[in-house]
């Protein structure tokens, strides 16, 4: 069970990310200059990079955890049994 808790806050922690990476790239994007929703560009360029790292960290945990899965759903999509 204790497992299964773990595999639910890395999953959850991958959606918060992404979310937050998304919208922080989109307002930099589209906001080009200057101050946007009350952040300076610089805070907003920090925000979604160490996001950005704290995605690829989860994500490779979120793997790790799950490799046996994703081996299996390789396997059967491309018909090894």
């Amino acid at each position: 069970m204790k497992r299964m808790r773990i595999k639910a806050l890395i999953s959850s922690m991958l959606i918060l990310l992404l979310l937050a990476v998304s919208v922080s790239g989109a307002i930099l994007y589209f906001g080009k200059t200057g101050v946007v929703l009350g952040f300076t560009r610089a805070f907003l360029l920090r925000f979604h990079a160490w996001c950005g790292l704290l995605f690829l960290a989860f994500g490779a945990c979120h793997l790790a955890l799950n490799f046996k899965l994703l081996t299996q759903e390789i396997r059967r999509l491309y018909g090894r049994r």
